[in-house]
């Protein structure tokens, strides 16, 4: 084979190899750009369109839900949602998704029926929810797994900007209010940490439907080892003493 020929082979080789590489790379990019965390990054670039939550959060029953939506240039608005428990779990639900404008207001006007709403400064609002996590993460409870599919549609909103700090739990214990899609097994569950994490009798714990007969059990159980333990106790008196 020629030398010229060898040469041209090596060229088209080369060039044959970038060509993969730039369709590997533009499928990369294909694929992040499909997936939620990667359009809430590529979201995050445009300007803040309005940030709302429910007063709920603030009062009672200390559950409420934060909106951040962010104007895309094609018309679009990219939304973020947070159901968030200031009380115990965190951000105890989590949802994004790019959607038209009048689709947005749908959502917003729904959520304005059922509860009131209030804007919040993006800065307060990023720096409550992470409060939120952190103050969950100390007593057992991480985050829905969908924040942080979610969450960089933050962007560069900086949560230092915001002084306020923030107070969980109720008179200084966590507490938990089973929601409507808590389930027997989640509340027993969420029972069982909090007796792990903080200890029976440090936190406050509301059952609900089927559930609350569990916890009672789970209650009259710790009851019945507690009058087993004194009376044990009290025997072991009286025996010492004769």
């Amino acid at each position: 084979m020629a030398k010229s020929e060898q040469q041209q082979q090596k060229k088209l080789a080369k060039k044959r190899a970038k060509e993969r590489q730039k369709q590997r790379v533009t499928a990369q990019r294909l694929q992040t750009l499909t997936a939620l965390s990667g359009q809430m990054q590529w979201a995050s670039r445009f300007p803040i369109h309005r940030c709302d939550v429910s007063d709920d959060l603030f009062g009672e029953p200390g559950v409420g839900v934060l909106f951040l939506s962010r104007a895309i240039s094609d018309g679009r608005i990219a939304m973020m949602y947070l159901l968030i428990d200031a009380r115990c779990l965190g951000v105890k639900d989590a949802g994004a998704q790019l959607t038209t404008t009048a689709a947005f207001d749908r959502i917003l006007q729904r959520s304005q029926a059922a509860a009131s709403f209030s804007a919040i400064d993006p800065a307060r609002a990023r720096k409550l929810t992470e409060a939120a996590i952190a103050y969950a993460d100390s007593i057992g409870f991480a985050p829905h797994p969908e924040y942080h599919k979610v969450a960089p549609l933050w962007g560069d909103i900086d949560p230092t900007a915001c002084s306020e700090e923030f107070t969980f739990g109720l008179d200084g214990k966590p507490s938990y209010s089973a929601g409507p899609d808590d389930d027997t097994a989640r509340q027993n569950e969420i029972f069982r940490r909090l007796c792990e994490t903080v200890g029976e009798g440090n936190f406050l714990f509301t059952g609900r439907g089927r559930s609350s007969g569990a916890t009672k059990r789970l209650n009259d159980r710790r009851a019945d080892e507690r009058q087993q333990h004194q009376q044990l106790s009290g025997e072991d008196g009286k025996r010492a003493a004769g």
